[in-house]
């Protein structure tokens, strides 16, 4: 947890060799001897570099199978489920010490008649954290993971499939938030299939190339909790999200907690991070095609290696590595890197009550 982990622009490259690593094993295992419960899951997915790749379909081309822990209720069901994904930290964060929310969570859920789903996101792809090296997996790839995982979860026959919520911070904010877009949905899986609710804590909405029109499925209930003194993931641009959302007809309550900082749930008191943050750089928003803004890709061709918005774009699908790196080397070029930022804040068990709540009265 203390180590550094660089978010924003480089969230959105992956690996050119999606299926190029050695699988790990998932700290899940761990989390189960913790928990004293659940059932490992193997659940069918893809990779993909961006929502381009979903669009096209390319990310059929790169399927992978995923590891989650199911528990569920004693009962015959069905019984809804909340599915807890993990940050940049990966899935060694379940199983943390300094995080012990993700796991006080399961009983008093548990207690309630919901299910508990880990999912892991990383270790299949050969991959234990993405901290210095958000290219290693995509926001994208998870945002097909939750996707693929919510069908399953519908398959279930001890599954309630019109009572699934999903619930993360920061990169698990953003697969929080993000599985309310239509257009990821209707590309991925049946147009029947949603999320009843939602509970993303401190994602990145500044540069993590989220749509400038969303399209929300309308039954996802989101509620987003942003920390009003986060320097790492800035709550305002969440904030303006949110009301395009709402324009747009989706159900999205927005809470910024004033002095609250990133991942304001950890047990432990605010403190410096090193981090690397792109908050001076453009914004990074997607057309409904996939292709980025051209204030974005622009600003990329101008102070990187690419000659065109064309040659970025084929550097992304063939060579994301490249991408990646003429991607870092435009933005050192334009000086609009910083570094610097806070994370903490111990309150979780402060926050566990109103958490719990908004899962009874839309899960239950």
């Amino acid at each position: 947890m203390r180590k550094i982990f660089i978010i924003l622009i480089c969230l959105l490259i992956a690996s050119p060799a999606f299926a190029g690593k050695k699988p790990k094993k998932s700290p899940l295992y761990k989390l189960q001897k913790q928990l004293g419960n659940g059932e490992m899951i193997s659940i069918p997915s893809y990779s993909s570099t961006s929502f381009i790749g979903i669009h096209k379909g390319w990310y059929k081309e790169s399927p992978i199978n995923v590891e989650a822990l199911l528990t569920l209720p004693p009962g015959d069901g069905p019984f809804p489920v909340l599915m807890i994904t993990h940050s940049s930290g990966g899935p060694l964060e379940f199983a943390a010490d300094w995080l012990e929310f993700m796991r006080d969570q399961q009983k008093p859920l548990l207690d309630m008649g919901i299910g508990t789903f880990y999912l892991d996101n990383f270790s299949a792809r050969g991959v234990k954290d993405t901290y210095r090296d958000q290219s290693t997996v995509t926001l994208f790839s998870a945002y097909i993971d939750s996707f693929m995982a919510l069908e399953f979860l519908a398959n279930h026959p001890k599954v309630n499939k019109k009572k699934i919520g999903i619930t993360g911070y920061s990169r698990g904010g953003n697969n929080s938030l993000m599985i309310q877009e239509k257009k990821i949905r209707d590309a991925l899986v049946d147009k029947s299939l949603y999320f009843a609710a939602a509970q993303p804590r401190s994602p990145e909405c500044y540069a993590a190339a989220m749509f400038e029109n969303p399209t929300p499925i309308p039954e996802t209930k989101v509620w987003l909790v942003h920390g009003g003194a986060d320097d790492y993931t800035l709550p305002g641009p969440c904030v303006e999200y949110g009301k395009k959302v709402k324009a747009n007809g989706g159900d999205i309550k927005i809470d910024v907690r004033e002095g609250w900082y990133h991942l304001f749930t950890g047990n432990y008191e605010p403190e410096k991070s090193p981090a690397l943050i792109f908050h001076r750089c453009p914004p990074v928003y997607s057309k409904d095609n996939g292709q980025w803004d051209d204030e974005a890709v622009n600003y990329i061709v101008k102070h990187g290696p690419f000659e065109s918005r064309e040659d970025f774009e084929l550097a992304q699908k063939e060579d994301p590595r490249a991408a990646w790196k003429g991607m870092f080397k435009a933005m050192k070029k334009a000086k609009c890197i910083d570094k610097g930022v806070h994370e903490g804040g111990n309150h979780g068990k402060e926050f566990m009550p109103e958490y719990l709540k908004f899962w009874k009265d839309n899960l239950l």
